[in-house]
């Protein structure tokens, strides 16, 4: 698989990316938190700073109580909507909104996750990605349109206020022309610094979490409990935690230093040079009064600290726009394993493989080397061989997880990849040796979707799983909720009891093919022979593959075929390979010692 350059994206198109995701979600959260946000600050203004500065010039100019009311009463109308509206969408609306936009956005991505092919989970930098977008990605989405609304916000608001000094003073806006960029570079300056700060801290905080988690995951329990690693990972805490001080403290003098420097420095020239200023202007020139002075002198102090704010801003959206990046490599990641097949499945069919090759992505040795084998309709056939000897991988290529990288694969005579992949592996039901069960009922974790159970064909399951007679003592039945992960009460099972239920959900399933990969690896020897019956017994129409080490599963096998580096060295039935007297033969007759 050729791995694409990926494609680089700027801060502001990260942006812009986030607003489409969540407008296309929901519009008029979308929409409404902006006006909310921009108008808000505006009403702020209008109130804290232009009503004080009527009202005083009003005064000054001996105007009645109706001159005040006329800017008074709008005011006090859009101050008491601005905060009906706020406390009624913050207390009532927002919280369901930002679920629905978490819910819909997580979906989104799992959609996407489910549509990939599995070699792109082999791609590490892809893994990465994925595993950020899945943990952060709408987080981070919505805090950067939140950071967007805040800027606009505040743009807006300098603007207002600009206007209103300039419209009251012009030479001000020498001060203003002097001011923002020492506020703009100041504050870029601090933000460059605080940045440089956090990247060094990042690596070190990660450390100190892993660390954390392995204290508080049940995984790791046990280890802690029996070994004496306790004491090694309490100093890497405590040493990731004095590194990070010692970072925090080299790093930030010089931005408090820095921040000390711009606030006195704007201190001393808006309080000081400016305000004198704009007294000597309006005391001693007469050139406006002092309701006046107080706006223009509120208004350039809103200014100053908004141009400030939208500075340290910019960290904000560079922190969003690493993650929405990981978010948009992971969403645009394409599928190199074509699925364009049209044909219609055939009601069964053999399995052929022809000179087979595969390797792995990154892998410059094949894992398969010109297989060639054949899975008949109704046949029972075992794979078998050491570790790494490609039996696993055979059963993706199967499966068409992958796509080999040589020869070929048909199935009812037509080369697999003339089939819609979902139509094609919706023929087999497969227990994989990594099998994982869900965290819900029994019901759902047998059916494996959401139809209503057919508990006739679950009995049925169960029985022949070997999960039955522990299946009548659970007092919730079908209902009952596998681990303890949202329930107290819930089930447990061991380790032979989760293959036992893996493999009832295989059974239920009814597929034309099955596939079995370490089906006994964790069942005891009286599971291990129900299963060995029940795979004999399978009717005679039904597929059946399986890998396992332990042999004395497979020697009920109609064929077996015996793999090494990649290749088939032995084919053959049971008893044929134990008079060929080779490989298969040596590996049976080590197992067998161990029962002597």
């Amino acid at each position: 698989m050729n791995k694409k350059t990926p494609k680089k994206h700027s801060t502001l198109s990260n942006t812009l990316f986030a607003l489409k995701w969540q407008f296309k979600i929901a519009p008029g959260y979308t929409v409404f938190t902006l006006m909310q946000t921009v108008l808000g600050d505006v009403v702020t203004l209008f109130e804290h700073t232009f009503l004080t500065a009527y009202i005083i010039s009003c005064v000054e100019k001996k105007k009645t109580l109706t001159d005040v009311l006329y800017f008074l009463i709008p005011v006090a109308i859009a101050v008491f909507i601005k905060l009906m509206l706020g406390t009624v969408f913050d207390a009532y609306i927002a919280p369901g909104e930002r679920e629905k936009i978490q819910m819909k956005m997580r979906m989104r991505l799992y959609e996407k996750a489910a549509s990939l092919e599995l070699a792109r989970y082999d791609d590490a930098e892809f893994y990465n990605d994925f595993v950020w977008a899945m943990q952060k990605a709408p987080d981070h989405i919505t805090g950067a349109v939140g950071a967007f609304n805040t800027l606009l916000s505040r743009i807006t608001v300098s603007i207002i206020a600009g206007a209103y000094i300039v419209s009251v003073d012009a030479y001000s806006l020498l001060i203003l022309v002097f001011l923002v960029p020492f506020t703009y570079f100041s504050g870029r300056a601090i933000n460059k610094r605080a940045m440089k700060m956090q990247e060094e801290i990042v690596p070190v905080q990660r450390r100190s979490d892993y660390v954390s988690r392995i204290f508080y995951l049940a995984d790791y329990v046990k280890d802690l409990k029996t070994g004496n690693i306790s004491p090694k990972l309490e100093k890497d805490l405590s040493d990731s935690t004095e590194e990070m001080r010692a970072i925090v403290k080299k790093r930030q003098k010089p931005i408090i230093a820095l921040n000390v420097a711009t606030n006195s420095a704007a201190n001393l020239i808006i309080g000081g040079v400016y305000l004198s200023y704009l007294f000597f202007k309006a005391l001693v020139l007469g050139k406006f009064g002092l309701g006046q002075l107080l706006g223009v002198y509120n208004s350039t102090q809103t200014l100053n600290g908004k141009v400030l704010t939208a500075v340290s801003n910019l960290s904000e959206f560079q922190n969003h726009s690493l993650y929405i990046s990981k978010l948009r490599r992971f969403s645009e990641t394409e599928n190199t394993m074509e699925d364009n097949g049209r044909l219609a499945l055939p009601a069964g069919g053999d399995i052929v493989l022809r000179n087979v090759e595969f390797t792995y992505p990154g892998n410059s040795e094949p894992t398969l080397k010109g297989v060639s084998c054949s899975f008949k309709k109704g046949e029972k056939v075992a794979l078998v061989g050491f570790n790494g000897a490609g039996k696993s991988t055979l059963i993706k290529l199967i499966l068409r997880l992958y796509d080999t990288t040589g020869g070929e694969i048909s199935y009812g005579g037509k080369n697999i990849k003339n089939y819609r992949i979902s139509n094609y592996r919706g023929c087999f039901g497969v227990l994989f040796q990594d099998y994982e069960l869900i965290a819900t009922d029994l019901a759902r974790n047998i059916s494996a979707d959401n139809k209503p159970l057919d508990i006739k064909r679950a009995d049925e399951a169960l029985k022949r799983s070997a999960f039955w007679d522990k299946f009548e003592t659970l007092p919730n039945g079908y209902e009952t909720q596998l681990t303890k992960e949202f329930d107290e009460g819930g089930f447990n099972p061991s380790g032979g009891e989760k293959q036992k239920i893996a493999l009832a959900r295989v059974l239920y399933a009814d597929s034309d093919i099955i596939i079995l990969d370490e089906p006994s690896g964790a069942l005891d020897p009286i599971a291990e022979y129900t299963l060995n019956k029940t795979v004999t017994e399978l009717s005679g129409d039904k597929t059946v593959i399986i890998i396992s080490h332990r042999l004395s599963t497979t020697r009920f096998a109609d064929k077996i075929y015996m793999l090494a580096n990649g290749e088939i060295i032995e084919s053959g039935s049971h008893e044929k390979l134990i008079k060929q007297n080779g490989r298969y033969a040596e590996m049976f007759r080590l197992q067998a010692e161990k029962y002597r």
